[in-house]
């Protein structure tokens, strides 16, 4: 049974009606704090121990006394009640609390009852269930019975502004016995929100309240624990950023969705985002991630929003609404206005010693249209004019509205505004520039007002309950603590921000920069994007451009690559317009926004697209401009593998000469180490192995001698990985089995022991490259899981077309599968690997098609990939699989029966090998020659040559197979 009514000082206590009251005011409280104030009255007086506060509060939770200490914190607040001189609620060291206070029975005597007023519809709190709601409840209770049986549940709560989604969802929470509850909300910020930022937020608050979960987000959800740093010591930052480096964006949400499902694994979870007509895109990407998969799990995500963006237009959010449900992923809910009985009920519960007058119910019906909100501001207003008396209100202020007052709640809103002192007003305006939540600190220093007036201030309004609600109290860097508070509801931020004169809001949004910058070394989270829009609007566009930076590297961060490209595109669109800016500063500000966003065209357009060679071809044009330096080494650097990766080799090499130049300029080893892998990959492609080995050898002695400050140079990927695996096809292909094999090892290793994806990825194509050249499916299947996560889990797009044409050549040539079934997989991942615009090695995935179709007898077929390979051999000057390309094409004359032309295509294959020195082809070439029945002494002395060549392989196929024609020609 709940206790009665009681109060303490100028508090009542309703647990029955799960509210907290002050001078008839409601106090907002979270539900674990309201709980933990009724287990703390329910024991006045008696040491509360934390283990009893957590078995009470926090029931078969996996908590920590921490949780605690940070509800107990938020309750003080809330009381306003100082630790070191405490009024209701005393320490006791070590051990636990104790409420202290003196405890009456509420409305014990008649001659003095305890005036209250029920709080607005639209705050949430109401002693039964909301007013016209039940059928809604009805429908979220049977979706949480769905969910705590394992069936995913995704529901939408729809209705426009003030209908009271969030009372219902509030209510709904409270009393749904969820064991956690994530919480996040959509903020108005002229689009310009962070991505992720409601559930970044949502998350937040879970570590915050059970840092214990932290080891589970490291090991599911290192993409989004990489967003909240703070976790973080400097030490695990690093390997984190490690892991989760070149990642796509596809990783992000699948993480999550993961981390929702152990989450709920033991209790089933209430996920709650509101307000999503204002949401980025990638969140509104992850939900429909989230609603698709239907995996079982047991959490439930409830999303609020308007059927438009507060703008008259369809908000993305609403689209997506539309989608799910009729695909069948989501559930939907609309809120309608109230009915004029239900604006009975709300007045009777609002003013419970006041009889109705006739006709009053529809009568305030049809001057608020039944909008619950509008209903609470109405009447509000009217108390103004006809203050109530032991809760009842005149019946002329039901039947005659105050003169002063419109049919719109924007007027209601204003009249209300109008009503209060000069320095509320001010308060309140700037708070409406900061946004629908703020901060104190940041609102101080706007005010230029110290801190603590600032908060007794906002505390004072919260406590009136029309204007603002509390959120959270947060421990600053410098020991202090600040108050995070909320407007009660978005409209009301909306009006006093549009009344504002373009004047005065410039003027407030330059001074909500200035305070926000303060405040960030604080510790108080300010997003760079916030930054952006108040350096925009208060037209400082300089400062603007300058803050669209971090902005941009943040989207980047977050794996949100076409966000940035907005971001990024805006800022440049900005600094054409800062004539004033010094013009180095705005080469130097658009070459760093040019430079992101060539990464960001890599994400998600592919390596090689047009518009990132574009970005950083102008980034080149613009430090050109300035004094050189080592940015203008890795620009080059960065061109010169867009021309690698579509087979201009040329090119490549040229740009390998500008970046070895800097260098050498500049005396910086990194650049040099960069220079040489690009220089040797583009000399392999082109068949100069011996030049290429050198280069890459080069390479990989200046990266020993670096050692650790390879760590912090701008390559893509790790170097070592990267010249190792570089360097193990020419060493194969000139007879070095054994280095070509360790090349391959210690990369895999290396990848491993980095654990970063991007280079794990690339140590498992080397492998696989390797292990075809040997024609050893059993090794392209041992790279083959690694590729898969890249291009699976991990989101790397260059890892998809590779993973799959090496799956086809290992199922075909190992006899797994129909060799016609890998013969469609290895097309299909040439067809995926060209659409990202690479051509580098598309003579090698023909020529893996044409064993595919050779093996399965398929001459057609292995005649037009043959035919299509040496066309890119020839096309591309790509002669790295010159060689085993005629072979094929000798094999498959001879097969169609065609000797002569079989024979020139092995003398073709055997001049390209001698030419090129790579005797590991050579021997497959002369084995050939050796098998016909012409074949004399001649032929029998080169394959031993080629065979004396060889340093390793004695055990492969091809070695045993050459060793035995030596015998039997012997």
């Amino acid at each position: 049974m709940h206790t009665p009514r009681q109060t303490f000082g100028p508090f009542v206590l309703d647990e029955a009606a799960a509210r907290l009251l002050r001078e008839g005011k409601e106090v907002a409280l979270q539900p674990k704090v309201f709980g933990l104030l009724c287990v703390l009255v329910a024991h006045r007086g008696q040491l509360v121990t934390k283990g009893m506060l957590l078995d009470e509060v926090w029931p078969g939770q996996d908590v920590s006394e921490g949780v605690v200490k940070t509800a107990i914190n938020q309750l003080r607040a809330a009381l306003q009640d100082d630790p070191t001189q405490p009024h209701y609620i005393e320490t006791v060291p070590r051990r636990g609390y104790r409420f202290a206070a003196a405890l009456q029975p509420a409305g014990a005597s008649t001659a003095s009852p305890v005036q209250h007023t029920p709080p607005p519809a639209w705050t949430g709190a109401a002693a039964s269930v909301p007013i016209g709601r039940a059928a809604a409840l009805d429908a979220l209770r049977a979706a949480w019975t769905r969910a705590m049986a394992s069936e995913r549940q995704l529901v939408f709560v729809v209705g426009e502004a003030g209908v009271g989604k969030t009372t219902l969802i509030d209510y709904f929470a409270r009393h749904a016995g969820a064991s956690r509850v994530l919480h996040g909300q959509c903020v108005e910020q002229g689009g310009q929100d962070a991505p992720y930022m409601p559930v970044l937020e949502a998350l937040n608050g879970l570590c915050r309240g059970a840092p214990e979960l932290l080891p589970l987000l490291r090991h599911v959800a290192p993409t989004w624990l990489a967003q909240m740093p703070w976790y973080l010591d400097a030490a695990e930052r690093a390997a984190v950023q490690l892991e989760i480096h070149g990642v796509g964006p596809g990783r992000m949400l699948r993480e999550l969705g993961t981390l929702l499902d152990q989450l709920a694994q033991r209790h089933p979870l209430l996920v709650v985002l509101e307000d999503l007509q204002w949401s980025d895109p990638p969140t509104l990407l992850l939900l429909e991630h989230l609603a698709s998969h239907r995996q079982p799990a047991r959490w439930l995500l409830v999303a609020s929003l308007r059927p438009d963006d507060g703008h008259g237009r369809l908000s993305a959010a609403a689209d997506l609404h539309v989608r799910l449900r009729l695909r069948a992923l989501a559930g939907s809910l609309q809120l309608d206005t109230f009915t004029p009985s239900q604006v009975a009920d709300y007045m009777a519960q609002r003013y419970p010693r006041a009889a109705l007058p006739r006709g009053a119910a529809q009568h305030l019906h049809a001057q608020t249209g039944g909008l619950p909100l509008y209903l609470a501001t109405w009447l509000d207003a009217a108390e103004q004019q006809h203050p109530t008396v032991q809760g009842r209100l005149p019946f002329e202020a039901l039947t005659d509205p105050p003169s002063q007052l419109t049919q719109t709640l924007a007027h209601l809103i204003e009249r209300q505004w109008e009503l209060i002192a000069p320095e509320d007003q001010a308060l309140l305006e700037a708070a409406a520039v900061l946004g629908v939540e703020f901060w104190s600190q940041p609102l101080a220093a706007m005010l230029e007002r110290s801190r603590m007036s600032v908060r007794a201030q906002v505390d004072r309004l919260a406590r009136q309950g029309f204007w603002l609600a509390p959120l959270a109290l947060e421990q600053l860097s410098d020991g202090s603590f600040d108050a995070r508070h909320a407007f009660r509801h978005a409209l009301h931020r909306h009006v006093l921000y549009q009344r504002l004169g373009p004047a005065a809001r410039a003027e407030l949004h330059r001074r909500a920069a200035v305070a926000l910058q303060t405040a960030a070394p604080l510790g108080l989270l300010v997003s760079a994007a916030e930054m952006v829009e108040h350096h925009e609007r208060s037209l400082d566009l300089a400062a603007a451009v300058r803050s669209s930076v971090a902005a941009v590297r943040l989207a980047l961060a977050r794996f949100v690559p076409q966000e940035a490209v907005r971001l990024a595109q805006r800022a440049l669109t900005l600094a054409e317009r800062c004539r004033d800016m010094d013009p180095r500063e705005r080469d130097a500000l658009e070459l760093t926004l040019q430079a992101e966003q060539s990464v960001a065209f890599a994400q998600y357009l592919g390596f090689a697209a047009p518009e990132r060679e574009a970005a950083l071809e102008r980034a080149r044009q613009l430090g050109a401009r300035a004094e050189p330096g080592a940015a203008q080494g890795w620009i080059d650097a960065g061109l010169g593998w867009i021309h690698q990766t579509r087979a201009d080799y040329a090119r490549a090499l040229q740009m390998a000469d500008r970046v070895e130049a800097a260098a050498r300029r500049l005396g910086d080893t990194a650049l040099q180490i960069g220079a040489c892998n690009l220089r040797g990959a583009a000399l392999s492609f082109q068949g100069a192995y011996g030049p290429a080995v050198a280069c890459l050898r080069e390479g990989l002695t200046l990266c020993a001698r670096m050692g650790e400050r390879l760590a912090g140079a701008p390559f893509p990927i790790d170097p070592t990985v990267s010249l190792l695996t570089n360097a193990a096809f020419p060493l194969l292909a000139l007879g070095d089995i054994d280095a070509a094999l360790s090349h391959v090892e210690q990369a895999r290793a290396r990848a491993e022991r980095l654990s970063a994806p991007m280079a794990s990825m690339l140590a498992a194509w080397g492998a696989a490259v390797v292990g075809a050249a040997l024609d050893d499916p059993a090794r392209v299947m041992q790279a083959l899981p690694a590729l898969e996560v890249a291009a699976g889990p991990n989101d790397i797009g260059q890892a998809d077309g590779p993973a799959r044409w090496y799956a086809g050549w290992a199922l075909s040539m190992g006899g797994v599968a129909p060799a016609g079934e890998g013969l469609q997989r290895i097309r299909d991942g040439m067809a995926r690997h060209r659409a990202r615009g690479v051509l580098a090695g598309a003579s090698q995935g023909h020529l893996y098609a044409a064993e595919a179709a050779l093996r399965a007898g398929d001459l057609a077929a292995a005649r037009h990939e043959i035919d299509q390979g040496l066309h890119w051999v020839e096309r591309l000057g790509e002669v790295m699989h010159g060689v085993e390309l005629h072979l094929l094409d000798a094999r498959c004359h001879a097969a169609q029966g065609d000797q002569i032309r079989s024979v020139q295509a092995l003398a073709t294959a055997l001049d390209h090998s001698h030419a090129r020195q790579a005797a590991w082809p050579a021997v497959a070439v002369l084995a050939m020659r050796c098998e016909r029945p012409d074949a004399g002494e001649a032929e029998r002395t080169a394959l031993a040559d080629a065979l004396a060549r060889l340093r390793g392989g004695d055990g492969l196929p091809r070695v045993r197979h050459a060793r035995s024609l030596l015998r039997r020609m012997a």
